[in-house]
């Protein structure tokens, strides 16, 4: 196997002649334009050697992403399509109408490939929207986590399938919490570190539970420009943090960071490293490095984001309420309420969810009443509604909007809606 490192959860495996690659972000910003790559990166589809096999773990964009799919080279979609099999028919249907050959596979199923290539799936056993793939070729066995937040059991299950050889691991967790929450500084500072700690300590833990004989962390190159620049402060992702702790917990495996274009040669368990010499900056100096690459390619992607103007403030909140309430009608009810508050220039408009009568209305004010405030942009309201975001309005979950919270914690009531928004579908 030789295994070269692309991008974020993005992998090139090539098994003799058979070209594996894995969920392909490769252009383009995700998360409605919320998450970059950082580190950049030079591999685009053009130059990409043509796939037999791609893999996506999932649908969220910065794994099965709309811009990158949309620039695939022809031959790309002759490639065998591997994916899990949710029993989710968008998920089932969109993959079908874009690729010729498709395959779905159920939790710990497998599939031979090509005589020599063993695939198996795992799918997220606690009902989220992710999954994991093991690779087996001979004596050799290779593992990608991608954002399956598995819990330590099913890590020491899977290791007990076959001996893996190297792991490809998340080492952090994303999402608006709690970066894009208003908070104080000092209580911001303390969640951030919580939060960095937090992550560190399941990933530890997953790769002693995995028992590779080597790890890669992998899947957290993001980072924040323009407005939300300062949040790469907070929502820090440095790779080598989990190196840090594997050594100072002294798990049994052998870690390492690959960077964009390095790769690494499985031979009969047997591991050869191929690094690029890249030169190191300050975590400073990266991010304005970082910042300086990317304005113009961050200011052309503005213009293109701005460029739906109507409907005008007023309608459009009205368009966005009716869309809501056609959606509220049938859930049970339960003790919540939601302000989202739409934001053009100097202008304001309110809208208050009250799950407790599943009634919507429109404001003058925000709810001073609400568990939970949204601030959002019209643009991104306005682009959700013409069906820009795919993912419809979990697309805003890694910094489309803010978020105040009345209580400290994520809240049982809190989570069914954000399980309810972020389920609607807006293009219907």
């Amino acid at each position: 196997m030789k295994i070269t490192y692309i991008t974020h959860a993005c992998l090139l495996i090539e098994i003799n002649k058979i070209k594996i690659l894995t969920d392909p972000w490769l252009t383009g910003p995700s998360w409605g334009g919320s998450l970059w790559h950082y580190p950049t990166h030079n591999y685009t589809p053009s130059n990409l050697p043509i796939p037999d096999v791609i893999f996506f773990s999932h649908g969220h964009d910065d794994h099965f992403h709309e811009q990158t799919i949309s620039n695939f080279p022809k031959k790309w979609f002759d490639a065998k399509i591997l994916a899990p099999k949710y029993n989710v028919s968008w998920w089932e249907s969109e993959l079908q109408k874009r690729f010729k050959n498709t395959c779905f596979l159920e939790h710990n199923e497998t599939l031979n490939f090509n005589q020599d290539i063993e695939f198996q799936m795992f799918l997220n056993i606690n009902g989220e929207f992710d999954s994991s793939l093991k690779i087996k070729n001979n004596k050799n066995s290779i593992f990608l986590q991608t954002d399956n937040l598995m819990g330590e059991k099913e890590a020491k299950r899977i290791s007990k399938i076959d001996k893996i050889d190297l792991a490809f691991v998340i080492p952090f967790l994303t999402g608006v919490f709690p970066g894009f929450y208003k908070w104080d500084s000092d209580t911001l500072i303390k969640l951030a570190n919580e939060k960095i700690q937090r992550s560190l300590n399941y990933s530890s833990n997953i790769v002693k539970s995995l028992n590779p004989k080597y790890t890669v962390p992998y899947a957290s190159d993001l980072g924040y420009l323009g407005d939300k620049f300062h949040i790469n402060l907070i929502h820090r992702n440095n790779k080598q943090d989990l190196i840090k702790i594997l050594k100072k917990k002294k798990i049994k495996t052998k870690p390492f960071v690959l960077n964009s274009g390095d790769y690494i040669k499985l031979t009969n368990n047997k591991v050869k490293i191929n690094c690029k010499n890249i030169k190191k900056f300050s975590e400073a100096e990266s991010l304005i490095r970082f910042s300086n690459q990317m304005s113009e390619e961050y200011r052309k992607y503005q213009i293109k984001e701005n460029q739906v103007t109507k409907p005008a403030l007023k309608k459009l909140t009205t368009d966005f309420t009716k869309k809501l309430k056609n959606n509220i009608k049938n859930i049970d009810k339960f003790n919540f309420k939601t302000s989202i508050n739409i934001q053009e220039g100097d202008k304001n408009k309110y809208i208050t969810i009250n799950f407790k009568n599943r009634s919507i209305v429109e404001n003058k004010t925000k709810d001073k009443e609400a568990n939970l405030t949204l601030e959002i942009q019209s643009n991104k309201i306005r682009n959700l509604l013409s069906s820009k975001y795919p993912m419809n309005f979990l697309t805003f979950h890694n910094g489309g909007y803010t978020a105040e919270r009345k209580v400290m914690n994520l809240t049982n009531n809190e989570k069914k809606y954000w399980n309810w928004i972020n389920n609607l579908d807006f293009f219907i």
